[in-house]
């Protein structure tokens, strides 16, 4: 629920709105109408003040604000608002570095990495670790406010570094340095700054120094800024956001006054009375600050009550919201949890679907959201109704890769086949070694042990236990998560020759011959028996005619990257690309809102053997005026369309053309197929098979997966970019390239069941002389020897064994090189689900003990039901939940009721001890969090929270709000 919008500016808000042209600073406290004022200041300065709308630029914080205001302008200013830029800082940067980034070092075509694979990076460098999300804020602390990094960080930090610059990445944070640097060269400064005669900032207060300094940038010279914000709710420090900009921007701008908007039309004066006792502790950066009056009472009181246990302050909660809802006929949607820390929104969420009442998390934080739940929703649902083709297909979604399912899914459709049935065909079709058969085979027989499982339990409980005793989620190997990192075995010449000679052998049943490598020659025996050479002698005379393999075979790889690569070569030979016949089309249309928007022009073109044979091509005319946004990016006009034919018929000569056909588009998914499926519901011809290149893009290629940035990075013409024929041109020939590169993938992440004979002959070889990429496998394979369900290591036993020679190191030597004897007893013991996944399991325990007694049967569709509750839909109302949200991802917000669960030293401020402006922040953001009410408000604390003492209640004491005990 976002705040809602006045009708009419009340005399603050208008003295903001109708200001002078000159930099002007708003300060607007909790439910002031901050959005209202921003917008209405560009109405008023486009329709009253007549400036051009394209030459107005407005920042917001986050994407949904940015949305939020394109709405409200589009409704305000019609057509007009198209010519307006707007969006995220982030957005602005990344775009100005598109255009000039190569003057700052960036390379065309540079991706931009989320928080998401930035995890997945700092996993890569130094293996799993839970607090990953906290080194990446303290990254941003140290790039931002030169907050000192601790020293094992240093090392990481210049890793992570380097590892993103080798593949033309940068994350949000390098959008926003390098486009400062890029900004502080004057010629292009001057450029940039041209653009625009007047720059609005909504939420200043959460920008941080280099943010303000591009902002700086772009105003200094026509001064026509204005910034709305409340110092008073500066809460991402963390981000490097600091109120100190309010008072740069007075000093830059030479500020003598400020409009201050003088209504509080949220909150009513309960909340806002210990809001503002609370916050006053603060040293204000404005002493001659006025505050929003509250316009209202209410007649709930402000209450803080004491619990003993969290389980009792979630049970009370439950309750008095039940009551609450039931007495003024409230929807669930109107109650709001707020806490500082996931872990409470973990616990409350398990108490809310104990109880049957639905409840919503921020966007990937719920239950049914985790990696490991969706796994078990897929797997407990097979259980239960083992005969289910659909149940099995969503199984196999969770457990096979995207692009690997997405493709089998468009070839079954073409060839008019259910998916289970061509998936088993394909693995049988598919050779021996290629990763996609045995992850296919994997999940199919996964599926049997599912029913076989179900058959040995009576309690979900015991049943979960023993799924999530094994990973779980998509089947990936360490080879394929490093495959950018791995060289291509096809591409070196020594590699090359010795598969050669390694495959006469294999043609001709030759010996083959290793001399004695310090153990090498062991791991290396493995490794070629693992593809069927099983006349491998090692040590001794060579036998006569035989073939001998040393280290002069692989003198820049080192000897066993170099028979492993010469293993991999042989074992995909027969690897090829199956997506050769297809249709790509490409459709440019009057807007980028797929519910609405209309088809301009519309491409195919059909491929046969990896060659376009037939193409498509044709204007349509839309029913809609072409909006200013898509037609600067198409450069088509309405003119140039009035001719053209409408949709309905066009529609039946692109369906003939498509025919049976793949039809394949780059982001269809998102854009092109629900726009066709929509336009064409209602016209007759079979739906169109469908397929989504850029999953396969983001899956190969770690810059950016534009069409053209792809087009240029594989070297294919790309002709007029976004005008249909020529794209659809490019994206057939990109599509075809991609599927060679997930050749070149397949081939160099083959025969990963043989990774525990290369980390055997890797860690015995020389580490000195090996190259990088041979150093960085053995770090990142040598474990694999250790697993329980390897016998290389008894394999190397019995073959020093045999050999009687002492030179070769013991199996304790080896043991230690290979992360030693600690490393291997972890690797296998057998883990628990709880040990397994701690975090999932904690919240998964409370639903799994609901159906207790029950049934199997009954059980799981008791625990399906209620996970089912923390699930959205994406159709349904925001009323339908109560919401669970942490205290800063609440800007913006407002509900009818809100319980502040956690308000104990031990949440807010912190277990830690604070420093001045980290207990400033503190009091701030729970100021946020209290003024996002619009009736009620409940301030919870327990006693003890996870059986550790929470201490005392500093805020709580500081409003003069005495927590009364709950017994």
């Amino acid at each position: 629920m976002t705040d809602a919008v006045p009708h009419t500016p009340s005399e603050s808000q208008r003295a903001a709105i109708e200001a002078e042209s000159g930099p002007l600073l708003v300060l607007a406290g909790p439910g002031a109408g901050k959005t209202f004022c921003l917008v209405e200041r560009i109405r008023f300065l486009v329709e009253e003040r007549h400036f051009d709308p394209s030459r107005i630029c407005v920042f917001t914080f986050t994407n949904k604000a940015a949305g939020e205001i394109a709405s409200r302008l589009a409704r305000d200013l019609g057509t007009n608002a198209e010519r307006i830029k707007r969006g995220t800082i982030h957005a602005f940067c990344a775009e100005l570095l598109r255009e000039f980034g190569e003057q700052v070092g960036l390379l065309p075509g540079f991706g931009i990495s989320d928080e998401e694979y930035q995890l997945s990076v700092l996993r890569r460098l130094e293996g799993y670790r839970r607090w990953h999300g906290n080194t990446l804020r303290c990254f941003s602390g140290f790039r931002f406010s030169g907050e000192p990094l601790r020293s094992n960080d240093i090392s990481l930090y210049e890793r992570y570094q380097r590892f993103l610059e080798k593949r033309n990445l940068v994350d949000f944070d390098m959008l926003v340095l390098k486009a400062a640097e890029l900004l502080r060269i004057a010629s292009v400064a001057e450029i940039v700054r041209k653009r625009w005669d007047c720059v609005l900032i909504d939420e200043f207060q959460d920008l941080n120094p280099v943010q303000y300094e591009i902002i700086r940038t772009l105003a200094f010279d026509h001064r026509n800024i204005f910034a709305v914000g409340d110092d008073e709710q500066s809460i991402y420090s963390w981000a490097g956001a600091d109120p100190q900009v309010f008072l740069s921007l007075v000093n830059d701008f030479g500020l003598t006054t400020k409009a201050q908007l003088g209504e509080n039309r949220r909150c009513p004066s309960e909340v806002m009375t210990f809001a503002r006792r609370l916050v006053t502790n603060n040293t204000p950066i404005f002493t001659d600050r006025r505050h929003a009056e509250a316009e209202r009472n209410s007649p709930f009181p402000v209450t803080a009550l004491t619990f003993m246990t969290d389980d009792d302050e979630i049970a009370w909660i439950i309750d008095d919201i039940r009551q609450d809802r039931d007495a003024h006929e409230l929807e669930w949607g109107d109650f709001a949890l707020l806490y500082r820390k996931h872990e409470l929104g973990n616990v409350a969420e398990a108490g809310f679907l104990k109880a049957g009442v639905p409840c919503r998390m921020a966007l990937g934080r719920a239950l049914a959201d985790d990696i490991v739940v969706r796994y078990l929703i897929g797997a407990l649902r097979v259980i239960a109704d083992p005969d289910d083709p659909i149940h099995q297909e969503s199984f196999l979604k969770v457990v096979l890769p995207k692009p690997l399912f997405d493709g089998a899914r468009a070839k079954a459709e073409e060839a008019r086949e259910t998916l289970l049935p061509y998936l088993e065909q394909l693995a049988r079709d598919l050779p021996r070694e290629h990763g996609d058969r045995r992850k296919i085979w994997r999940g199919f027989y996964a599926l049997r042990n599912l029913v076989a499982l179900g058959t040995r339990h009576d309690s979900i409980t015991t049943l979960v236990d023993e799924l999530l005793s094994q990973r779980v989620g998509e089947y990936r190997s360490v080879l394929e998560d490093n495959h950018d990192d791995l060289s291509d075995p096809a591409e070196s010449d020594e590699v090359q020759q010795l598969a050669f000679r390694l495959q006469s052998a294999i043609d001709t049943g030759r010996t083959i011959w290793i001399p004695r490598l310090n153990g090498v020659e062991i791991g290396l025996k493995g490794i070629l028996g693992g593809i069927g050479l099983v006349r491998v002698q090692v040590g001794g005379l060579p036998p006569a005619n035989a073939m001998s393999i040393g280290h002069s075979d692989g003198p820049s790889l080192g000897i066993a990257l170099t028979v492993f690569k010469a293993a991999q070569l042989i074992r995909s030979a027969t690897f090829s690309n199956h997506f050769r016949d297809f249709t790509a089309v490409d459709t440019e249309t009057t807007d980028r809102d797929i519910a609405t928007a209309e088809l301009v022009e519309i491409a195919a073109v059909r491929v046969r053997d990896g060659k376009i044979t037939h193409e498509f091509h044709s204007m349509v005319k839309p029913r809609v005026v072409i909006a200013e946004g898509a037609r600067s990016t198409h450069h088509i006009s309405d003119s140039d369309v009035v001719n053209a034919p409408f949709f309905e018929d066009v529609w039946p000569r692109f369906r003939e053309f498509c025919g049976d056909d793949v039809v394949v588009a780059h982001n269809g998914y998102r854009f092109d197929f629900p726009i066709l499926r929509r336009m064409s519901q209602k016209l007759p011809g079979p739906a169109l098979t469908t397929y989504d290149t850029l999953l396969l893009a983001r899956e190969l290629h770690s810059g950016s997966a534009k069409l053209v940035d792809l087009a240029r990075v594989y070297g294919v013409e790309s002709g007029q970019s976004h005008r249909a024929l020529d794209d659809t041109r490019a994206l057939a020939h990109v599509f075809l390239r991609l599927g060679d590169a997930k050749v070149v993938r397949a081939r160099k992440t083959v025969l990963d069941n043989l990774l525990d004979y290369l980390g055997v002959a890797l860690v015995l070889s020389d580490h000195e002389s090996l190259p990088e990429e041979a150093k960085e496998l053995t770090r990142r394979v040598r474990i694999f020897a250790l697993g329980r369900y390897s016998n290389c290591l008894a394999t190397y036993r019995h073959e020093r064994e045999l050999a009687g020679d002492e030179s070769i190191p013991t199996i304790d030597n080896l043991i230690e090189l290979l992360g030693g004897e600690k490393k291997m007893l972890q690797m296998r013991a057998e883990k628990t689900a709880d040990e397994r996944y701690p975090t999932a399991m904690l919240r998964l325990r409370p639903l799994l003990e609901l159906f207790a007694g029950q049934p199997l049967g009954d059980q799981i569709a008791g625990f399906l039901e209620r996970v089912a509750l923390s699930q959205m839909d994406g159709a349904e109302p925001e009323s339908a939940r109560v919401n669970l949200l942490t205290l800063h991802s609440t800007k913006g917000l407002q509900f009818s009721r809100v319980y502040i669960v956690g308000a104990e030293d031990s949440q807010i401020p912190g277990e830690k001890e604070s420093t001045k402006r980290e207990l400033e922040e503190a009091r701030r953001l729970l100021y946020v969090g209290m003024t996002r009410t619009e009736d009620r408000l409940v301030l919870t604390r327990v006693e003890k929270r996870g059986e550790k003492p929470t201490g005392g209640h500093q805020f709580l004491d500081e409003m003069g709000l005495v927590p009364v005990p709950v017994r």
